[in-house]
C-alpha cells in the first residue's frame, strides 16, 4: 500500500506520514491508528492473523490478539444459532411493544 522508504526503516514512519498528509492538504492521522485500521480490515476480510501479524511487524501473538478482538473475528458467528424471531410476526413489520405477547 505504501512504499518502503529508508526513513521508515529508521522508525520515522509517523513523521513521514504526517508530513505527507499535510503536504497533500489532508488532516494528519496517527501512524498507529492507520496501522490498526489496516490490520482490523484485513482480519475482518478473512486474512489469517498470523499473516497480518507478519505483514504488520508484530512480534508476538499476544499483541496481535488486540486487533483480532477489535475486528471481532474470534467471535464471528457465535450467536448465529440464536433464534429470537417470533414466527407469528412478519419480517420487516414494525410491532408496538404493547402488542408483543409474553
Amino acid at each position: 500500500m505504501l512504499p518502503r522508504l529508508k526513513k521508515w526503516e529508521k522508525g520515522e514512519q509517523a513523521r513521514e506520514l504526517r508530513m505527507f498528509l499535510i503536504g497533500i492538504g489532508l488532516e494528519p492521522v496517527r501512524f498507529h491508528d492507520l496501522r490498526a485500521s489496516w490490520a482490523t480490515i484485513l482480519l475482518s476480510k478473512g486474512v489469517e492473523p498470523i499473516k497480518v501479524m507478519k505483514m504488520g511487524g508484530w512480534k508476538d501473538m499476544k499483541t496481535m490478539m488486540i486487533y483480532v478482538r477489535k475486528a471481532g473475528v474470534d467471535i464471528k458467528g457465535a450467536t448465529d444459532c440464536l433464534d429470537f424471531h417470533d414466527t407469528c410476526y412478519t419480517l420487516g413489520k414494525v410491532v408496538s411493544m404493547d402488542t408483543v405477547r409474553s
